[in-house]
């Protein structure tokens, strides 16, 4: 039996940390927008039942352009919340499939694999996120001092995508709404309600696009993997 799953992308972010006016997700890398390079990665791994950007409405008619440009046509918009759990929370009563997908607008690095295999486990698994171990050595501080070193094998740098049945992140999300909870990342919300979470391997490559010296390492992996 087919499964159904439509790819959330929370594009509502102002980019506070993003040193150029202009929300980064629109920032152009190579004559084209960082959004379009991560729709682009998308799709180009997994044909999608349904593509829910949200995002605020004046982008609306850019994003639009910019789905078109790709021959996305199963594309929706809702309107961005105050936080991005509650602009995910907003897209998902869009969303008319069983599982989803959601991942950052501006991680535009994620190799189709790690889009695949997500997918393929959250099928089995009902919520499955990507990421990378830390190479760093991490400090636990406390007041500014060194309380302890944690063990890097048990550490995970979490990435996007990230997937779930709709039924489950719907609940996780629910919940924290419901009890002024705080999540920095969707699989916390189900991390709440106690349920187990999969792991795979995401690429190292796939970082978030925060500060603009961030821009220096994507121009060139973008100009050798986008070639017209």
């Amino acid at each position: 039996m087919n499964k159904s799953i439509s790819a959330i992308i929370p594009a509502g972010g102002i980019g506070k940390r993003f040193t150029v006016e202009g929300k980064k997700q629109f920032f152009r890398l190579n004559g084209r927008p960082i959004i379009y390079y991560t729709l682009a990665a998308l799709i180009e791994a997994y044909d999608f039942d349904q593509v829910i950007i949200g995002a605020a409405p004046e982008d609306f008619p850019e994003l639009a352009s910019i789905c078109e440009s790709l021959n996305i046509n199963n594309y929706l918009f809702s309107e961005k919340g105050e936080e991005r759990s509650n602009t995910v929370y907003n897209a998902l009563e869009y969303c008319s499939t069983d599982y989803v997908l959601i991942h950052d607008s501006v991680r535009p690095c994620v190799d189709k694999e790690v889009v695949y295999n997500t997918i393929q486990r959250v099928f089995e698994k009902d919520a499955v996120i990507c990421g990378v171990r830390p190479s760093d050595t991490v400090k636990l501080l406390e007041d500014s001092k060194i309380s302890h070193t944690l063990e890097r094998e048990k550490l995970l740098l979490t990435h996007t995508p990230q997937c779930f049945s709709k039924k489950l992140i719907l609940e996780g999300l629910r919940y924290v709404f419901q009890n002024g909870l705080s999540v920095t990342d969707d699989s916390s919300a189900v991390e709440f309600l106690g349920h187990s979470v999969e792991v795979i391997p995401s690429n190292p490559e796939n970082i978030k696009i925060t500060k603009y010296s961030d821009i220096y390492f994507l121009k060139e992996y973008l100009s050798n993997r986008f070639v017209d």
